[in-house]
């Protein structure tokens, strides 16, 4: 009798220990995030786009938002094949984009804000600095920005502390770079913001305008 009491005790320990490890391995497994990169770009006739890259299984909706005039992606994972990339031309309304990624695996949002003008109604073209630039997402967390310039631009590179912009200063002037590849870091805050000033010059110089445009804020503090 005392053997058999024994016996079951050890089982229902067993059985217990094995209940245990199971709820830790469905607490240790987190949910993988969708989203692999995005790459928002315009191109030299001022259209932009943007291309994301997604897992397997990820279906891809879209959605205007009218209120806040958003476009929005919504990813969710779905059991049939889907594609790994998807794309989709922007336009400019009021000089102004914006566009969303909503990941609902992992309740996380990745979103563009862009002010710029239509290059195609810009007065004078005094301003004409900036050939094509482009936005692309890295593995690491961190926001690669390259962009072209026009012949004979000279470009630089600063963080305005007091506003908290990261700017690229473009000018007229002898140079025989025109492309330029860049890694900026993303802010505590996970709002980064990028302006490209152009320094334009009017009658014989004796009248200069900082111009910002375009004007791009990536944003990535907001979750659900």
């Amino acid at each position: 009798m005392r053997k058999i009491a024994f016996t079951f005790l050890f089982c229902f320990a067993a059985l217990g220990f094995t209940s245990c490890s199971n709820n830790e391995l469905d607490i240790d497994e987190t949910p993988e995030a969708l989203l692999k990169q995005i790459e928002l770009k315009r191109d030299a006739n001022g259209v932009y786009s943007i291309a994301y890259q997604v897992l397997n299984n990820t279906l891809s909706v879209t959605h205007d938002d009218v209120t806040s005039n958003t476009k929005e992606f919504h990813l969710s994972k779905v059991v049939f094949d889907t594609k790994n990339q998807y794309s989709q031309s922007l336009a400019l309304s009021d000089n102004r984009l914006s566009v969303g990624l909503f990941d609902d695996t992992v309740g996380e949002r990745a979103k563009f804000t862009i002010e710029d003008e239509n290059i195609n109604f810009a007065k004078g073209g005094e301003t004409k600095f900036l050939k094509t630039y482009g936005l692309t997402t890295n593995e690491d967390g961190t926001l690669q920005l390259d962009f072209e310039v026009e012949d004979n631009v000279v470009a630089t590179f600063l963080y305005n502390k007091l506003l908290g912009i990261y700017e690229v200063h473009l000018r007229n002037g002898p140079s025989t770079q025109k492309v330029f590849s860049l890694t900026v870091d993303i802010p505590i805050t996970k709002i980064l913001k990028i302006d490209f000033v152009n320094h334009a010059l009017f009658g014989k110089g004796v009248a200069a305008r900082k111009e910002r445009k375009p004007r791009v804020v990536y944003d990535t503090s907001f979750s659900y």
